[in-house]
């Protein structure tokens, strides 16, 4: 079967915050045994896959065995970016047509595998509550270490809700000049009164500006900034001396 190709982003930046992602769930993983995690909006294009995509292999690059779940089955696979080239996928294995092996792909990313939506299912919800789908979710967690579902937007769908009370943890994307506060809130309210595991937020499409004030050392270890800080630690350490 041919690996699935999956962008990683070269942004230093960009890679910078998806690490810091990847230590809290680390730390997660270590302090809770968590390493089930729902992705999903608040609304319609906050970018959530983008992000579930990035975190995934940002996971696995960090030599954790990663699997990133295609759960939004409302879509035809072919509109998707990484099931252009599956035949097979979540829902075809959830309707008894496949099996779980078949509709795990390998990707280009090293520990990183994929499972993509499948064919358009007019009521996935049923699907998704089936006793199929704890089968799925049971079978994944004894054969990797982390498992990342990449859900619809909460205030789209149910899908993500129904998800969230099976894992372990779920993260909400927002978007900056995107989701609105009412929004988010919604989203948010939604989770919590199914008692889902609402561990925090993802804000995603901030500009540079809007990250470097959040994160003021952001590029400490740049090149340039690092030379600039220990060609002062060092003429500080002259005048000492002096």
């Amino acid at each position: 079967m041919e690996k699935l190709e999956i962008y990683k982003s070269e942004n230093i930046v960009l890679n910078d915050a998806f690490d810091q992602a990847v230590m809290n769930l680390h730390i997660l993983k270590k302090q809770n045994g968590y390493k089930s995690f729902v992705i999903c909006g608040c609304e319609a294009g906050d970018g959530a896959t983008t992000v579930a995509i990035n975190l995934a292999a940002a996971m696995a690059d960090s030599g954790w065995k990663t699997v990133l779940i295609d759960g939004d089955m409302r879509k035809k696979n072919t509109y998707k970016r990484l099931n252009e080239k599956a035949s097979v996928g979540l829902s075809d294995n959830l309707l008894g047509k496949a099996s779980l092996k078949d509709i795990i792909y390998e990707t280009t990313t090293e520990n990183l595998s994929y499972i993509p939506c499948g064919e358009l299912i007019d009521n996935p919800v049923r699907l998704l509550c089936s006793s199929k789908m704890n089968e799925v979710r049971d079978e994944l967690s004894e054969t990797f270490d982390f498992i990342i579902y990449d859900m619809p937007a909460v205030n789209s769908a149910m899908d993500a809700k129904v998800i969230s009370v099976n894992v372990d943890a779920t993260i909400l994307v927002s978007a900056i000049g995107k989701t609105s506060k009412a929004g988010l809130v919604e989203a948010a309210n939604t989770l919590n009164e199914v008692k889902a595991n609402l561990i925090g937020t993802i804000i995603n499409k901030t500009d540079m500006d809007q990250y470097s004030s959040l994160h003021k050392d952001y590029d400490y270890f740049l090149e340039e900034r690092y030379a600039k800080n220990k060609s002062k630690k060092r003429k500080a350490k002259r005048l000492l001396i002096q």
